[in-house]
């Protein structure tokens, strides 16, 4: 926007973003993703190569988790984890990871919220694959013991109503439409 002269404005006002390091990153998976078109033009039989963006991002949140504090600032790879939840080949990975965050304090359990983690993962915590269950469940009890407050009740009773149900220490909810 600023190289065609243009300032965006918002309320409230937001920091600038365009000098952010994600920028970059996506520079680079942008430029590896075009310099694969070549050899797929000439090649129509070319194995496609995905991109490695997503795998790249999930490693730099676990060297964070390995070194970070509640003391330093925030993984600037917390979006992304949630956003790789949306990849079946990833989400595993992720889940793992977004578990030792959540391990490390009330501090990482207040994050998550900020990330826009509710209507994933209640979408998650609908799945029948049995591996996902135990990570579900262990991150779903850090997020309830600190976050089960008014807003997130009225985004569970959005959620769940008859026929299957969860129980939150003394309220239980059940899966369906809210009538």
């Amino acid at each position: 926007m600023r190289s065609a002269n243009c300032s965006p404005i918002s309320y409230p006002m937001l920091p600038p973003t365009h000098q952010h390091y994600m920028w970059d990153a996506w520079d680079m998976a942008a430029e590896i993703c075009l310099s694969h078109l070549p050899s797929l033009v000439e090649d129509p039989n070319a194995e496609f190569q995905p991109s490695s963006f997503f795998t790249e991002q999930l490693i730099a949140f676990e060297v964070w988790l390995d070194h970070g504090s509640e003391h330093k600032k925030p993984p600037e790879q917390l979006p992304i984890v949630l956003q790789v939840w949306l990849s079946q080949c990833h989400r595993f990975h992720a889940l793992v990871l977004l578990g030792r965050f959540l391990d490390m304090g009330p501090w990482a359990v207040d994050l998550a919220p900020s990330v826009g983690i509710f209507p994933y993962f209640l979408k998650l915590l609908q799945t029948t694959t049995p591996e996902l269950r135990q990570i579900l469940v262990f991150i779903w009890t850090k997020i309830l013991a600190l976050h089960l407050n008014e807003q997130l009740i009225r985004v569970l009773c959005q959620s769940f109503v008859y026929p299957q149900t969860l129980y939150c220490g003394k309220i239980v909810f059940v899966r369906g439409r809210n009538p």
